[in-house]
């Protein structure tokens, strides 16, 4: 029986050992650390790679080697400090400065006096030697220079204030070493800071170098504000080619087929230059369209009467001389039909347009607002009137329908077939269409030039109010009561609302102007 219990309390101690041995190897590994004053070197350092979490602290009077890890190195001894010693030419890895501590990432300097931090710096000069400094504060503005003996390999100096992160210096020469400093109560009492080096005026601009980072010579700020002015001249050069302007390819000139001056001009339409008008309603019109004009005159065209309005009709010449003596027998019996010198032609619209610009820019360019339609639109006067009464302080700007994104017609069929090599762009700027549009007088002259400086285009209103109005950055406001288009013309209370109304025929003109003016009808507010 005590044999059994004997035998059953040896298994019961047994079985504690592997526990004990587990227990005894971590003991014997916490007390009995390896000294790491001498530590082995991995082969990525034998092969002189320094991994990426390495850094070197050099200390005078030797170096020390940093491993990863928890590890604390032996304090330095003053014998240490004082005896300067290069840095070994291999690359020594390093994570925690003397004392447990580690450097300041930010700023590349150690937190120990004495003591600077190149992180980086041993790859890049694994000659350079660190000089001691004289107090923690000055310790990042040193002043390191290059050996006399050394001056034609050696890399730059940094010179003080800049940061004791760099490139490396050689050592100072003998001339210059200091004796070593007396131990004072603290073990690790810095020497005497050394006079910064003279630079001569020759000597080249020192570069401004990234504390901390290792990396390589950084420019100055100011060449950064350099950079954003050539970025935004460049962005202004770009966004100029890209105006619509650009990518008109015809050959000739507007100016070059436009034959400016009038036959009839009526100057006596504008007195003193149109100081007093309001508005200038402008209507292009052809010399056949006696009955049109006939229409606009009795209906909508009566508020020609009033002192700050006037009303004129716009024409080229005709080679037919029947229509000729028609024309002229109706502009002696209303004296409002302005003829230019230009051929009257659909295709010459442009040329029309340019010379109702002239006719402004000459006798009325005091108008505050000019109105160019045609003689087919209906325009509503007392709404016009008020719109422009309420636009008074208003300054070179166009107000119409807006047209945006509109494409060129390729189709050859079309009246207004645009090829390729007359305009390439697949999309036109904004522009508002050609029907009605109204702008301020003191645009008139700064179109009139530029448009007869741009390549010849047959559509009008693209050319004047988009492709010159873009390039001249012209303000162009989208106004919904510029329809510009056929409408119903049996909702009176629609056409109360409206400015202009397009293709409108001679008997329609008087049942919209009679019942837009009778007031029957009864129409909510807004």
């Amino acid at each position: 029986m005590r044999v059994h219990m004997g035998c059953l309390q040896l298994r019961r101690w047994l079985s504690f050992l592997p526990a004990a041995f587990v227990v005894y190897l971590l003991l014997h590994y916490l007390v009995y650390q390896p000294d790491l004053s001498s530590p082995q070197q991995s082969p990525l350092i034998d092969e002189g790679l320094a991994r990426p979490n390495e850094s070197v602290v050099g200390v005078a009077g030797g170096s020390r080697s940093l491993q990863s890890g928890p590890r604390v190195l032996l304090p330095l001894t003053p014998q240490e400090l004082s005896v300067p010693t290069p840095l070994s030419e291999e690359p020594l890895p390093a994570e925690a400065s003397p004392g447990g501590r580690r450097p300041d990432a930010s700023s590349g300097t150690s937190q120990l006096p004495g003591v600077t931090v190149n992180q980086g710096a041993a790859v890049a000069a694994p000659q350079a030697a660190i000089t001691k400094g004289s107090s923690p504060a000055s310790s990042s503005s040193s002043s390191l220079s290059p050996s006399s003996s050394n001056s034609s390999s050696s890399p730059p100096s940094l010179s003080a204030g800049q940061g004791g992160a760099g490139n490396g210096a050689a050592p100072p020469s003998q001339s210059q070493a200091q004796p070593p400093a007396q131990p004072q109560a603290q073990p690790h009492a810095p020497a005497q800071p050394q006079a910064p080096p003279q630079v001569p005026p020759h000597a080249p601009a020192q570069p401004v170098v990234v504390q901390g980072t290792g990396s390589a010579v950084q420019p100055k700020q100011t060449a950064t504000k350099k950079t954003a002015v050539v970025r935004k001249t460049n962005t202004l050069a770009s966004s100029s080619s890209l105006l619509a302007i650009n990518f008109l390819k015809g050959k000739q000139k507007l100016g070059e087929r436009y034959e400016s001056g009038f036959s009839v001009p009526h100057e006596e339409l504008c007195l003193d230059n149109g100081r007093e008008l309001k508005i200038l309603v402008l209507i292009t019109s052809a010399p056949d369209h006696q009955k049109h004009r006939l229409a606009v005159r009795q209906t909508w065209g009566h508020f020609g009467v009033r002192r700050d309005v006037v009303l004129a009709f716009m024409v080229g010449r005709t080679l037919n001389s029947d229509t000729q003596a028609n024309l002229d027998r109706e502009n002696d019996l209303y004296g409002d039909i302005i003829q230019a010198n230009f051929i009257d032609h659909y295709s010459n619209l442009t040329l029309k347009t340019i010379s109702m610009f002239e006719w402004v820019k000459t006798y009325c360019s005091e108008s505050h607002f000019v109105l160019k339609t045609d003689d087919d639109m209906f325009i509503n006067m007392p709404l016009l009137i008020s719109f422009v009464d309420s636009k008074s302080t208003e300054q070179r700007v166009l107000y119409g329908r807006m047209a945006k994104g509109w494409k060129p017609i390729r189709n050859k069929k079309s009246k207004y077939y645009i090829d390729a090599g007359t305009y390439s762009r697949t999309r036109y700027p904004d522009f508002l269409t050609g029907p009605a549009y109204l702008f301020t007088s003191d645009v008139v002259e700064d179109i009139y030039h530029k448009t007869l400086d741009t390549t010849f285009f047959p559509l009008e209103d693209v050319l004047v109010t988009g492709i010159v109005g873009e390039s001249l950055r012209l303000r162009r406001v989208g106004d919904s009561r510029f329809r510009n288009e056929k409408i119903k013309l049996t909702d009176t209370c629609s056409l109360l609302k409206t400015v202009s109304i397009h293709m409108v025929k001679y008997e329609e003109q008087f049942d919209i102007y009679k019942r837009t003016l009778d007031g029957k009808a009864k129409c909510k507010a807004g």
